[in-house]
This record gives C-alpha cells, structure tokens and sequence, in this order.
C-alpha cells in the first residue's frame, strides 16, 4: 500500500472514529439549575481520545508518524469544527477550534512519533525472544 493510500485510509478511519463517538449527539442536557451542558458525555470523548492513540500508534508503526498525525489530527479537528459550526448559535465553537486544534495535533503527533520511534530504535518485543 503506497504512503497516499496509507494516509487516506488514516483520514478516513479518524472520520468514522468522529461520527461513531460523537458525530450523532446534538442533545444538550438541562443542568438542574437550568444551564445547558453537553452534548457529549464523558464515555463518548474518552472513546474518541482512545480511538485516536491507537490510530496515531498505527501511523506510527507504520513508519508515517507525519502523515498519521496530519491525516487523523487534521480531519478529527475539521470534523468537530464543521459540527460545533452549524450548531452552535454564539460563535463560541471558533474559540473552541482554535484551541482544539494544536492540543489534537500534539496529542496524535506525540502517539505517532513515540510509536515510529520504538520501532526505528527497536525496542519493540519480538515473539522469538
């Protein structure tokens, strides 16, 4: 599988990461002092974070630590941005794409680059040892 395809296939396995954890909750839930909260329950982004690591474990085990961070972080922000903008009525949601963006990168980046670095050091447990 050439590096493209490799990269593709991470960007879409990050879509399919977003819609299955986050992608179908829209409901904010009515806090009992009357504010809004949500829509995501904890489960939901602790699924979605540790979908992630193991995608960014993959890209870098598959020697693409650049691409994998590029192609998962990337589309991961650009999914919640394109959500958070059409439901979000305040504007709020560019503040929240603004700061989510570098925290993804970094999050997805360092996974990748750890992963692509105890390969290439050969560290890694072999099944003959």
């Amino acid at each position: 599988m050439t590096t493209a395809w490799i990269g593709v296939a991470l960007a879409a396995a990050s879509l399919l990461n977003y819609l299955v954890w986050l992608g179908w909750d829209r409901e904010r839930v009515v806090e009992p002092d009357g504010s809004l909260s949500g829509p995501y329950e904890p489960w939901q982004v602790v699924g979605l974070v540790a979908c992630l690591g193991i995608l960014a474990v993959l890209a870098g085990r598959l020697g693409l630590p650049k691409i994998g961070t590029i192609s998962v972080a990337g589309v991961m922000w650009l999914c919640w941005s394109i959500d958070a903008a059409v439901s979000d009525d305040s504007g709020l949601w560019a503040v929240g794409a603004v700061m989510l963006l570098p925290a993804v990168l970094l999050g997805v980046g360092l996974v990748a680059f750890l992963a692509a670095s105890r390969k290439a050091t050969g560290r890694e447990t072999r099944p003959d040892e």
